[in-house]
């Protein structure tokens, strides 16, 4: 059975590892997405809006799996009807899904067409 939505993130984290020292040693976790839960259904537009250095495009680059989460789900509901998980994709499975998500960039002057 279908999902109603065509995007959900289940508790999606995402950290980058903070490095000290000559070997580069991780000594601490910045969490730049720590537990994010969002459900978009068909038709509907989303904008995330925040401060500077929130996470923004973090979490976008994320959902589209430009960058590995640490934890969660990303539900995304292919044209086909199929619900997958885009967390759990890899190669080529990822790539035939990438040509139907796309992220729109904060300056809607460049990115929207008037």
């Amino acid at each position: 059975m279908p999902s109603e939505f065509l995007l959900e993130l289940q508790n999606l984290k995402k950290y980058f590892p903070v490095k000290k020292g000559v070997f580069g040693r991780t000594v601490a976790q910045l969490r730049a997405v720590d537990g994010v839960n969002l459900s978009i259904t068909k038709g509907e537009t989303v904008g995330l809006v925040g401060e500077s250095g929130c996470g923004k495009t973090t979490l976008g680059r994320t959902v589209l799996r430009i960058q590995r989460p640490m934890d969660g789900s990303i539900l995304f509901q292919t044209n086909g009807g199929a619900q997958v998980d885009l967390a759990k994709l890899e190669g080529n499975a990822l790539r035939s899904i990438r040509s139907q998500i796309q992220m729109i960039f904060q300056d809607p002057q460049s990115s929207l067409n008037p």
